[in-house]
């Protein structure tokens, strides 16, 4: 079946030949030399579509087996954290680490190795990875784990599905005692502070900051800064999933490309902080986890042309020299983000995973005439201190300064492996950036 498929910035579109699977068998007869897999498209850039074959994988989300009582899950990995999550709830339990989105498949989580706003604590999703089957290009099911088929395990996670389609998983679950989150916002007034409090926020289960990036130079990293934990009941009350009341089911596409033009999102920025204040309250798993799951398409409000989304991670020392400059060539350039988080981060044991003892900044672009000049300048200084860039993220970035900065990818034993299976799964992004 031919269908036009991008990821979710809308930035690339592509013709492919798609497939459904509904059962295992029928998963291993799509698998073809260049093909990838796809769970919801969640993705921002290019690393879930291939013009020859894209599997996607929505309909293999049957539940192996869940052991209520130890908290661990064993499924199929088309399944959306938000189906997980209607289960698991009302038996006490929680995703251990959760990305911004519900809309995101368990397959995907794996391929991207997520992290969420709790990453200076416990780390990446890898870390509650018990053991995966993954069809690799013989089409034969590979159980691998931390002591099993290890390096395979290895280039699986965080691996954006080059060493074949993750079937499924079994994974470690958070036990929770209230689906309520007792948060706190923080208003701070310019870097130094924003990295301050994150910092005095380490003992904190949760913290993440929304950045303002076109306010002026002498405030620039001022921050709404929100941090939490799991409310812990001492009555007996019963857990539930309270479901985001979205805005509207879907956004018309009226959207013009100047919509979100560099003076739009900055009177965005200007009244978000005005009207934004420092205050403590008890809130939900959706308003906390999943704001941006309010509307179910917001991504196309920049248009028909999409957005760019940068994510990349910073170590600890410099970061608020490396920080500063990347946020000044923002504010210098007018290329401006409302979508804009710093969240701390801690050291990866995984050595394709992006994350690393420091910092993380995300921004969302609208199309600018420029955009493309000033996010290589962003690469360079993102490569000057020694930080990487997350490829779920990434649609843009050369194939030069991507095996600098993720060396990862560029060692002996990974591209020998890949040379190995004769790149049989491939992305348009793993084409681009030749790994």
């Amino acid at each position: 079946m031919k269908r036009q498929l991008s990821g979710w910035g809308k930035n690339i579109l592509i013709n492919t030949n798609v497939s459904f699977p509904k059962n295992l068998s029928e998963l291993k007869r799509n698998i073809k030399q260049g093909c990838i897999a796809r769970g919801l498209g969640r993705s921002y850039g290019d690393s879930s579509i291939n013009p020859d074959k894209t599997i996607i994988t929505i309909n293999l989300k049957k539940i192996i087996n869940f052991d209520e009582k130890n908290g661990i899950l064993e499924t199929e990995t088309g399944i959306s954290i938000e189906e997980i999550l209607n289960l698991i709830i009302k038996k006490g339990w929680f995703l251990p680490v959760t990305p911004g989105s519900k809309k995101i498949t368990l397959g995907g989580m794996i391929a991207s190795d997520v992290h969420g706003k709790n990453h200076h604590k416990v780390g990446s999703f890898s870390n509650y990875i018990i053991s995966l089957k993954v069809i690799n290009y013989k089409k034969k099911i590979i159980e691998c784990s931390k002591n099993k088929n290890t390096k395979f395990y290895n280039y699986t996670i965080g691996g954006m599905g080059l060493t074949g389609v993750i079937y499924s998983a079994k994974i470690r679950l958070k036990k929770i005692e209230s689906n309520l989150i007792f948060e706190e916002k923080i208003k701070t007034h310019n870097l130094k502070q924003t990295l301050k409090y994150i910092n005095l926020s380490q003992n904190w289960e949760y913290n993440v900051a929304w950045i303002d990036t076109s306010t002026s130079f002498k405030k620039l990293g001022r921050s709404i800064m929100s941090r939490g934990y799991f409310v812990n009941s001492n009555k007996n009350k019963s857990l539930f999933f309270m479901k985001n009341k979205s805005l509207f089911n879907n956004l018309p596409e009226i959207f013009p490309p100047f919509f979100m033009s560099s003076f739009v999102i900055k009177i965005f920025n200007f009244f978000y902080f005005l009207l934004s204040k420092s205050k403590k309250k008890i809130t939900d798993i959706d308003s906390f986890f999943y704001p941006l799951d309010k509307i179910t398409n917001w991504n196309i409000i920049y248009g028909k042309k999409g957005f760019i989304s940068y994510q990349c991670s910073l170590p600890s020392h410099n970061s608020h020299k490396s920080i500063y400059e990347i946020l000044r060539v923002l504010k210098e350039n007018r290329v401006y983000s409302f979508v804009s988080v710093l969240k701390s981060m801690r050291r990866s044991r995984n050595s394709l995973s992006f994350s690393q003892k420091g910092f993380t900044l995300v921004f969302d672009f609208p199309i600018y005439k420029k955009i493309y000049k000033v996010l290589n300048k962003v690469d360079s200084i993102v490569l000057n201190y020694r930080g990487k860039v997350y490829l779920t993220k990434d649609s843009r970035i050369s194939q030069k300064n991507f095996l600098k900065i993720n060396k990862g990818f560029n060692k002996k034993d990974y591209k020998n492996y890949r040379k190995k299976i004769n790149y049989y799964f491939n992305s348009l992004q793993s084409k681009r950036l030749g790994i």
